[in-house]
Protein backbone atom coordinates (compact mmCIF):
# COMPACT_ATOMS: atom_id res chain seq x y z
CA UNK A 1 0.00 0.00 0.00
CA UNK A 2 3.30 2.36 0.75
CA UNK A 3 4.32 2.06 -3.23
CA UNK A 4 1.26 2.57 -4.11
CA UNK A 5 0.34 5.75 -1.94
CA UNK A 6 4.32 7.08 -2.86
CA UNK A 7 3.56 6.22 -6.86
CA UNK A 8 0.17 8.12 -6.58
CA UNK A 9 1.59 11.56 -5.13
CA UNK A 10 4.55 11.49 -6.96
CA UNK A 11 2.03 11.71 -10.53
CA UNK A 12 -0.41 13.85 -8.89
CA UNK A 13 3.17 16.08 -8.32
CA UNK A 14 4.47 16.08 -11.88
CA UNK A 15 0.69 16.50 -13.08
CA UNK A 16 0.42 19.53 -10.91
CA UNK A 17 4.12 21.17 -11.43
CA UNK A 18 3.69 20.66 -15.36
CA UNK A 19 0.24 22.61 -15.66
CA UNK A 20 1.27 24.80 -13.28
CA UNK A 21 4.14 25.56 -15.75
CA UNK A 22 1.66 25.42 -18.14
CA UNK A 23 -0.34 27.91 -16.80
CA UNK A 24 2.04 30.63 -15.72
CA UNK A 25 1.69 33.85 -17.03
CA UNK A 26 4.71 36.13 -18.04
CA UNK A 27 5.03 39.16 -15.82
CA UNK A 28 6.49 42.69 -17.13
CA UNK A 29 7.36 45.79 -15.54
CA UNK A 30 8.69 48.50 -17.00
CA UNK A 31 10.15 52.01 -16.11
CA UNK A 32 11.46 55.07 -17.55
CA UNK A 33 13.15 58.35 -16.28
CA UNK A 34 13.43 60.24 -19.49
CA UNK A 35 10.09 61.44 -20.84
CA UNK A 36 10.14 61.95 -24.18
CA UNK A 37 7.00 63.76 -25.50
CA UNK A 38 3.61 65.04 -24.13
CA UNK A 39 0.47 66.08 -26.02
CA UNK A 40 -2.49 68.21 -24.34
CA UNK A 41 -5.66 66.62 -25.50
CA UNK A 42 -7.12 70.13 -24.22
CA UNK A 43 -5.00 72.54 -25.39
CA UNK A 44 -3.24 70.76 -28.26
CA UNK A 45 0.06 71.91 -26.94
CA UNK A 46 2.92 69.27 -27.54
CA UNK A 47 5.73 69.23 -25.19
CA UNK A 48 9.29 67.79 -25.93
CA UNK A 49 11.55 69.75 -23.39
CA UNK A 50 11.16 68.54 -19.41
CA UNK A 51 12.30 69.32 -16.26
CA UNK A 52 11.71 65.56 -14.91
CA UNK A 53 9.45 62.64 -15.50
CA UNK A 54 8.99 59.28 -14.62
CA UNK A 55 6.83 56.14 -15.63
CA UNK A 56 6.30 53.24 -13.88
CA UNK A 57 4.21 49.79 -14.62
CA UNK A 58 3.50 46.62 -14.14
CA UNK A 59 1.40 43.86 -15.74
CA UNK A 60 1.18 40.15 -16.05
CA UNK A 61 -0.46 38.96 -19.48
CA UNK A 62 -3.50 37.90 -20.48
CA UNK A 63 -4.85 39.17 -17.59
CA UNK A 64 -6.43 42.62 -16.59
CA UNK A 65 -3.46 42.82 -13.48
CA UNK A 66 -1.88 45.95 -14.41
CA UNK A 67 -0.40 49.39 -12.41
CA UNK A 68 0.56 52.22 -15.18
CA UNK A 69 1.33 55.84 -13.91
CA UNK A 70 3.39 58.56 -15.75
CA UNK A 71 4.84 61.97 -14.87
CA UNK A 72 5.77 64.85 -16.65
CA UNK A 73 7.19 67.90 -15.12
CA UNK A 74 7.35 70.60 -18.21
CA UNK A 75 8.56 73.10 -16.10
CA UNK A 76 7.86 74.06 -12.12
CA UNK A 77 4.19 75.39 -12.62
CA UNK A 78 3.22 72.25 -15.23
CA UNK A 79 2.74 68.83 -14.50
CA UNK A 80 1.20 65.92 -15.90
CA UNK A 81 -0.11 62.70 -14.22
CA UNK A 82 -1.49 59.91 -16.14
CA UNK A 83 -3.24 56.87 -14.07
CA UNK A 84 -4.24 53.96 -15.14
CA UNK A 85 -7.91 53.27 -13.51
CA UNK A 86 -8.69 50.09 -15.02
CA UNK A 87 -8.41 47.82 -17.47
CA UNK A 88 -10.54 46.94 -20.11
CA UNK A 89 -9.12 43.95 -22.13
CA UNK A 90 -6.53 41.36 -21.29
CA UNK A 91 -2.89 42.71 -21.07
CA UNK A 92 -0.16 41.51 -23.99
CA UNK A 93 2.93 41.34 -23.69
CA UNK A 94 2.99 44.86 -25.37
CA UNK A 95 0.06 46.89 -24.73
CA UNK A 96 -2.29 47.78 -21.51
CA UNK A 97 -5.74 49.06 -23.04
CA UNK A 98 -7.72 50.65 -20.21
CA UNK A 99 -9.32 53.67 -18.34
CA UNK A 100 -7.02 56.48 -17.45
CA UNK A 101 -7.24 59.38 -15.57
CA UNK A 102 -4.89 62.47 -16.21
CA UNK A 103 -4.17 65.10 -13.97
CA UNK A 104 -2.65 68.78 -15.23
CA UNK A 105 -1.20 70.27 -11.94
CA UNK A 106 -3.08 68.19 -9.60
CA UNK A 107 -6.85 69.00 -11.50
CA UNK A 108 -8.35 66.55 -13.25
CA UNK A 109 -8.51 66.97 -16.63
CA UNK A 110 -9.77 64.10 -18.40
CA UNK A 111 -11.49 61.49 -16.28
CA UNK A 112 -11.94 57.12 -16.75
CA UNK A 113 -10.82 58.33 -20.74
CA UNK A 114 -10.28 55.12 -22.84
CA UNK A 115 -6.63 55.01 -23.78
CA UNK A 116 -3.49 52.01 -24.78
CA UNK A 117 0.22 52.22 -23.88
CA UNK A 118 2.09 50.13 -26.03
CA UNK A 119 5.42 49.01 -27.33
CA UNK A 120 5.90 48.08 -23.75
CA UNK A 121 8.08 44.80 -24.91
CA UNK A 122 10.32 46.77 -26.63
CA UNK A 123 14.19 46.47 -24.77
CA UNK A 124 15.99 49.27 -22.32
CA UNK A 125 16.82 51.98 -25.05
CA UNK A 126 13.43 52.38 -27.29
CA UNK A 127 10.16 54.26 -26.82
CA UNK A 128 6.61 53.42 -25.40
CA UNK A 129 3.78 55.17 -25.87
CA UNK A 130 0.37 56.04 -24.21
CA UNK A 131 -2.72 57.39 -26.06
CA UNK A 132 -5.54 58.50 -24.24
CA UNK A 133 -9.07 60.04 -26.10
CA UNK A 134 -12.01 60.72 -24.40
CA UNK A 135 -14.60 58.66 -21.28
CA UNK A 136 -16.49 57.18 -24.92
CA UNK A 137 -13.87 56.24 -27.58
CA UNK A 138 -10.06 55.60 -27.95
CA UNK A 139 -8.59 58.69 -29.93
CA UNK A 140 -5.25 59.89 -30.13
CA UNK A 141 -5.79 63.28 -28.14
CA UNK A 142 -3.32 62.64 -25.16
CA UNK A 143 -0.15 61.81 -25.46
CA UNK A 144 3.03 60.63 -22.78
CA UNK A 145 5.83 59.00 -24.17
CA UNK A 146 9.34 57.89 -23.13
CA UNK A 147 12.65 55.93 -23.51
CA UNK A 148 12.71 52.65 -21.71
CA UNK A 149 15.42 52.83 -18.81
CA UNK A 150 14.39 49.81 -17.05
CA UNK A 151 12.77 46.53 -17.54
CA UNK A 152 11.98 43.48 -15.66
CA UNK A 153 10.57 40.28 -17.19
CA UNK A 154 9.58 37.20 -15.29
Amino acid sequence: MTKFTSRIFLTLTVLFLFSATALAQSTHSVWSIKPLAVTDGQTGAHYSAFSSGNMATAWTETTKDAYFRAVAVINPNLKYDFRLVNTTANTTADMIEGLYDIRRNGVMVCHLCVGRAYRLSLPVGNYFKLYVGTPAAYAERWHYSGYITSRFDF
